[in-house]
């Protein structure tokens, strides 16, 4: 009896630690996807404000008009305020260190995924020895890419719990394999 409650509590584990880098995982790309979007909105905004900028010096230049100069003024304004914001960070690159991270943390879900259909053909010793290497290998995911945040991870909830974004209906999943194959 006290094997048995062992084992359900260690399967319990596995599939909450399933749960919590499924949430990670999701997490990684949600703010992958924010920080890609934010940084094209930037270049975006800059080529804009840049054209209005140079239209407006250069129209100075031709028409004499003071509304042209001011317009021209307020454009190269804001792009150097929009300089100087992006100026001590990357958004390109830590978009890719998220998905990086995203990445490397699909490798551990599957893993777990794995080891919880492996569970009852397993020892309990294999079990641990599995756990605790995934718990290494998290650990050094953690130490090696940056976290993430509230704002991911109330996206991040609301994906998969609301709009269930990781999960199939019953017999969606074989749709995707070849004929004859279910």
């Amino acid at each position: 009896m006290g094997n048995e409650n062992h084992r359900a509590k260690l399967k319990s584990q596995l599939i909450d630690a399933h749960g919590r880098i499924e949430y990670t995982y999701t997490q990684h790309h949600i703010i992958a996807n924010r920080l890609l979007k934010k940084y094209r909105f930037l270049k975006i905004a800059e080529i804009v404000l840049t054209a209005v900028s140079t239209v407006g010096f250069l129209a100075t230049v031709i028409r004499n008009q003071a509304v042209l100069a001011w317009i021209g003024g307020f454009g190269s304004v804001v792009t150097l305020g929009i300089t100087l914001y992006t100026k001590d960070f990357n958004l390109e690159s830590e978009a890719k260190k998220h998905k990086d991270a995203a990445d490397a943390l699909w490798r551990v879900r599957e893993r777990y995924k794995s080891l919880i259909a492996d569970f009852g053909a397993l020892t309990d010793e294999e079990i641990r020895n599995k756990r605790d290497a995934l718990i290494e290998v998290v650990s050094d995911i953690n130490e090696k890419y940056p976290g993430t945040d509230d704002k991911s991870f109330k996206k991040a909830r609301k994906d998969l719990k609301e709009d269930e974004k990781q999960t199939f209906n019953p017999g969606e999943a074989e749709k995707f394999l070849p004929p004859n194959q279910e």
